[in-house]
Formats: C-alpha cells, sequence, structure tokens
C-alpha cells in the first residue's frame, strides 16, 4: 500500500468525529491505554473507515478493550434477523403450542361477547338512539340485509330509445334522491329543551352548557339543524351565553325561521353589543323580512369595525340592490291612477224590505217601468192587443211618468197607441 492510500495517518491534526489526535489511532498507544471512553472512541473511528481501513489495528484495540472493560458497549455487535433455520425443532413446537392456546382463548372470549349481546340487546333495542343520517335503528345480531338495490334497464338499440321516458326516469331519480336525504325526527321529540341545573355549582353548569353546544356543534356540521337547534337550546338552560345564542340563530337561519334567528340575535348584543357575528345574522334576516334599511344599517356597522369583511360586502351590495329595484317599482306605481270599480247588487229580500221606501222616492215606479218594457219586448206579437190597453194605463198613472218632458211623454203615448 502506498501513501496515498492513507493520506489522514501519515499527517498531523484530528479525526473528523470525537477530534481524536492522529498519534493516537497506533498499537503502541492503544496497548498503553487504560481510559476506557478513549478506547471505545478510537474503537469507533477504525470501525467508521474515515481515517482508513485497518482490520488488525481494529481487531488488537477490540481485544485489547475486552480485556480491560468485557461488558463495553462497543463491543457489542449486531445480530441478524432470525430466519426459519434459526429455530430447532423444540423451538418450533413450542412456537405451534402457543399459537394454538392463544386462537382457543380467543375463540372462548367470542363465544361470550355474542352470548351476552343475544341477551341483553333484544331488551335494550327499543331504547337505542337512530344512527344519524339514516331512518334506520342500530341493527342488533348478525342480520344480512335482505333488499337489495334494484338495477335500471338501459335501453340498448334505437327502438329502445325512442321508448325512453326521460322524464319519467327524472323524477324516479329525485324521488330516490328525497327518500336518501329525508331522515327520521322522531328521536328529536325524546330530547328535553331543557336541563335540570338545581343544585349545581357554576362550574358543573358551565361544563354541561359547553358539552350540550359541542353536540349542536356535531349536528350542525352534519346537516342536522334542527337538532341543532334543540342541543343550542339546552346549553343556553344550563348557562346562557354569547357563542350558544350565536350558534342557535345561525341554526334557525339555515331552517328559515328569521323571527327565530332575529330573537337570538337581539339577545346576543344585549350580552354583548356590538358583536360582529350577531349584526351580520341579524342584517340576514332583516334583509329576508325585506327590511331592507335595517339591514344596511347593520352591515354598515361590521364593515365600520372590519372593513375587509367579504360577506358583509356581498350582503350589503345584495341588499343595495334589492332596494334600488323596489324603489323602481313603486315609482313606476305611483304614476298610473288607480280606478276603484264597484259593483253593488240589491237582493230581492232587500227590495222587499225597502219597498216602502222606494214608493216614497219613486224609485220603486223606475224597477216597474223597466219590467213592463221588458215583458213587452218577450211577448209574442198576437199577445200585445189585449195587453196594449191596461199595461199603457199602468204606464200613465207612474208618478215618475207624469214627471218626465213633455217630448218624452207624447213619444211613449204614441209608441203604445
Amino acid at each position: 500500500m502506498t501513501t496515498k492510500d492513507y493520506p489522514s495517518l501519515w499527517g498531523f491534526g484530528t479525526t473528523k468525529t470525537f477530534k481524536i489526535p492522529i498519534e493516537h489511532l497506533d498499537f503502541k498507544y492503544i496497548e498503553k491505554c487504560s481510559d476506557v471512553k478513549h478506547l471505545e472512541k478510537i474503537l469507533c473511528v477504525l470501525r467508521s473507515g474515515e481515517e482508513g481501513y485497518y482490520p488488525e489495528l481494529t481487531e488488537f484495540c477490540e481485544k485489547h478493550l475486552e480485556a480491560l472493560a468485557p461488558e463495553s458497549r462497543a463491543l457489542r455487535k449486531d445480530k441478524p434477523a432470525a430466519t426459519a433455520a434459526s429455530f430447532t425443532a423444540e423451538e418450533w413446537e413450542k412456537i405451534d403450542d402457543d399459537i394454538k392456546s392463544w386462537v382457543s382463548e380467543i375463540k372462548k372470549e367470542e363465544d361470550k361477547m355474542h352470548f351476552h349481546e343475544t341477551e341483553t340487546f333484544p331488551a335494550m333495542k327499543d331504547n337505542l338512539p337512530p344512527v344519524r343520517g339514516s331512518n334506520s335503528c342500530l341493527h342488533v345480531g348478525k342480520e344480512k340485509c335482505s333488499k337489495r338495490p334494484t338495477k335500471r334497464k338501459t335501453p340498448r338499440d334505437y327502438a329502445e330509445w325512442d321508448k325512453f321516458d326521460v322524464e319519467k326516469e327524472c323524477l324516479k331519480i329525485d324521488e330516490d334522491y328525497k327518500e336518501k336525504t329525508v331522515t327520521d325526527k322522531s328521536h328529536l321529540s325524546k330530547i328535553e329543551t331543557r336541563i335540570d341545573t338545581a343544585g349545581l355549582t357554576e362550574k358543573e353548569k358551565d361544563f354541561l352548557a359547553i358539552r350540550e353546544k359541542e353536540k349542536g356543534n356535531e349536528a350542525f356540521n352534519s346537516g342536522d339543524y334542527e337538532e341543532a337547534v334543540m342541543y343550542y337550546t339546552r346549553s343556553i338552560s344550563a348557562l346562557p351565553t354569547v357563542v350558544a345564542y350565536n350558534n342557535r340563530a345561525q341554526a334557525q337561519i339555515k331552517l328559515q325561521n328569521w323571527n327565530s334567528a332575529f330573537q337570538d340575535c337581539e339577545k346576543v348584543l344585549e350580552l354583548e353589543p356590538g358583536n360582529i357575528k350577531a349584526l351580520l345574522r341579524r342584517a340576514t334576516t332583516y334583509k329576508h323580512q325585506n327590511k331592507l334599511q335595517e339591514a344596511i344599517e347593520d352591515l354598515s356597522k361590521v364593515l365600520d369595525v372590519e372593513p375587509d369583511n367579504e360577506l358583509a360586502k356581498k350582503t350589503l351590495s345584495e341588499v343595495e340592490r334589492d332596494l334600488k329595484n323596489s324603489e323602481a317599482v313603486s315609482k313606476t306605481q305611483t304614476k298610473g291612477k288607480r280606478m276603484v270599480i264597484q259593483e253593488i247588487e240589491n237582493s230581492e229580500d232587500e227590495e222587499g224590505k225597502d219597498s216602502g221606501r222606494k214608493h216614497e222616492d219613486g224609485s220603486g215606479d223606475k224597477s216597474k217601468i223597466s219590467f213592463l218594457f221588458r215583458l213587452c219586448k218577450k211577448l209574442p206579437f198576437y199577445m200585445m192587443s189585449w195587453l196594449s190597453f191596461s199595461i199603457c194605463t199602468e204606464i200613465r198613472n207612474l208618478p215618475v211618468f207624469l214627471a218626465l218632458p213633455c217630448k218624452f211623454t207624447s213619444q211613449l203615448r204614441s209608441s203604445f197607441s
């Protein structure tokens, strides 16, 4: 070997790791050294090969270290992973027996659990709550679902495609979607809206309020807004807080209960005036109740505090647009004139009751004249001869006829003669 293979050994200096002087990597120094920790460092450097590989020097260092400290960690060597050939026949028999005993114990535990399920679950089945987002309760036992989804028949050729009813299929898809989304809300009636806090400390009330609020948050995140309202109400009954009122207002908005949401927002603003979330949600209720000016006031307050609030900006633009549209509609309505046409009909009973009054002011005579004229028009010509005299005398004797001007009475007389 040349000096190029051992450049750092023949030079002066220290090693990269542990900063050991190069002169210590020598047979004479190792033989005289009695410091166990220093020898361990020298052995680690020799094994790493950063100053070159010296098998004889490494072996000499290991023997000297073993003589000084037989239990040194530096002398430990990694054992390879065991394989099937590493075990003897006796060891294999022991391993096999351990596995068989473990399997038998697990089977016994499963049988015990199944036995307890069959005894206890039938009595508890009615009291189990339904699974959220489904119409069925918790299934007990190993019952397999017998219902299988029916496969839809798809047309294969053009003739079948002509018979295919698209609207009918769309209706079926909508019905299936409604059946899946509609959940059973009967479990809500079992939830009490109030918590009895008699005799509880403030810490216990606070704990109950937080727990019920978290239940409401979980229901809200899963889309069960009615259940969320119930749990928020329970939280408020334990300890009224701004967060619970705010969250219940948001759930009421999702359910489009604008009055309830407005009342919750008012409660929040009583407890904490200037609450941003409450102002935003009250503005939403104002918007849907067509109180646009009040909504603009609330949104302006929000933007005064948070000018970069995107939700407030978007809602304000929508409210201003609706306000402009309503003002334009009101202007177009005020330009035209409204005429009220009222039709008055006098019944026969009223005419009979007020017959005396009509005779006094002459209105009854007018009705008689109109009746006689209509009767003359409807009668045949051959009947007019014997009725003309009686009708003419009746009309001429009426006070209304006598009050008419002369030119009208002369025309009427000539027509009846």
